[in-house]
């Protein structure tokens, strides 16, 4: 019950993504079908989820019809810990830093000769 619960949140979050897509670029129809088929999806999941849980999230995009169900659609999910997300978001930030802690879901920023400053990561 819970994968098919994940797999319906996956199939409106991909829709809703879709139809911006498609309705926020002058030729976003073309756009969307251009690549649509080639999409590689990036997961979050918590960080001591391991091989039965993430065996879970890949069922789902498959019941939410992202991937098929073919070896090369499982090549087009990845999954990361939500440690790595939360990691890759702070590097992404527009401030440059020279070191980071990330405690969940915050993300603590060092300067050279300063202490951690707390930066919210939403």
């Amino acid at each position: 019950m819970a994968i098919e619960i994940l797999a319906d949140f996956m199939r409106y979050l991909f829709q809703c993504a879709k139809t911006y897509i498609e309705q926020s670029h002058a030729n976003g129809r073309d756009m969307w079908t251009s690549f649509e088929d080639n999409i590689d999806f990036v997961l979050s999941h918590p960080n001591g989820w391991e091989g039965p849980e993430q065996a879970q999230i890949r069922r789902a995009a498959v019941l939410a019809q992202l991937v098929p169900d073919t070896q090369e659609g499982q090549a087009r999910i990845r999954l990361v810990t939500e440690g790595e997300a939360s990691l890759h978001y702070c590097l992404g930030c527009r401030q440059a830093a020279d070191g980071f802690q990330v405690c969940q879901h915050t993300c603590y920023v060092m300067r050279l000769n300063q202490l951690f400053r707390k930066m919210s990561v939403s």
